[in-house]
């Protein structure tokens, strides 16, 4: 599953308090300073926080946003997301992916689509000490599936293939693959091939399993190489043909997929194999 997303651009959340005119300077004695400095330390309400929130952030003090944070996030649900991401990646804070998961949550439940990509991804791994919630990831990768995120299409896929998460479901799995791969995720077009290769999720259609493949091999995926290597050599739904099987495992190969480097070795050995001499019978004495 893909890692956290960054939400920086929400990081500079706008500045909403209030402007007076100009006062006259003073100096301060300890109590004042004390009860300013618990002052400037809490928030009242969900808007005073947010405001807070917003100069701490300007002036790139995340502990002190950390602290009105929280409360913020009552006032804009883009709070909750920025507080998670800097609790996730311990910027400027002891990091807390925990937490972290559950300010996602608020920023999800607030319609904000890649808080929910960022909390599916951690209850999926449960990285970091989060509850594991894999009915729930599963859930979001599908909710998030879409042109900006074919990563959680192919995650909602593989989950629903295999039963993880939830109830097997090979027809709305195959689907999602489809759109993943027509976006050119191309993980997404190696295993929707395997489904249309294999006739799981809908009827068996070898061509588009090739199609599919060659569009992974072509954009330099190797485990699509590799699966039309293994097409040609073995001739399923296309003529066989040792010489572009050689071709794809190479490629898969020097793609880093180790299989295909394993497979084209064997398949040369038995290549020179057959082409040896048999040996020659003992004459009879």
């Amino acid at each position: 599953m893909k890692s956290i997303r960054s939400f920086a651009a929400l990081s500079t959340l706008s500045l909403l308090a209030a402007c007076g005119g100009p006062t006259q300077a003073t100096v301060p004695d300890d109590a004042q300073k004390a009860a300013a400095a618990a002052k400037d330390d809490s928030c009242t309400a969900p808007k005073d926080c947010y405001n807070k929130a917003a100069l701490a952030l300007q002036a790139k003090d995340n502990a002190k946003a950390m602290k009105f944070l929280p409360g913020a996030c009552d006032h804009d649900t883009k709070a909750c997301v920025i507080a998670a991401e800097i609790l996730a990646n311990g910027q400027g804070v002891p990091a807390d992916r925990p937490k972290s998961a559950d300010f996602y949550k608020r920023g999800c439940d607030g319609g904000i689509l890649v808080a929910c990509a960022n909390e599916a991804s951690m209850r999926y791994t449960g990285e970091g000490g989060v509850t594991v919630d894999k009915t729930r990831a599963r859930a979001l990768f599908e909710k998030t599936c879409g042109p900006e995120m074919l990563d959680n299409c192919n995650n909602a896929a593989t989950m629903m293939a295999s039963g993880d998460g939830g109830p097997e479901d090979k027809t709305k799995a195959r689907s999602l693959y489809d759109m993943a791969c027509g976006g050119a995720y191309l993980q997404a077009c190696v295993a929707g091939g395997a489904m249309y290769l294999a006739g799981q999720g809908g009827g068996e259609d070898k061509a588009k399993a090739k199609s599919y493949f060659e569009k992974a091999c072509d954009g330099k995926n190797a485990d699509g190489c590799f699966n039309l290597g293994v097409l040609y050599g073995s001739g399923n739904g296309v003529s066989k043909d040792i010489d572009k099987a050689q071709q794809y495992f190479q490629k898969g190969c020097e793609l880093g997929n180790k299989k295909s480097c394993e497979t084209l070795d064997q398949l040369k050995a038995d290549i020179e194999k057959s082409k040896a001499p048999a040996p020659k019978a003992k004459a009879k004495k």
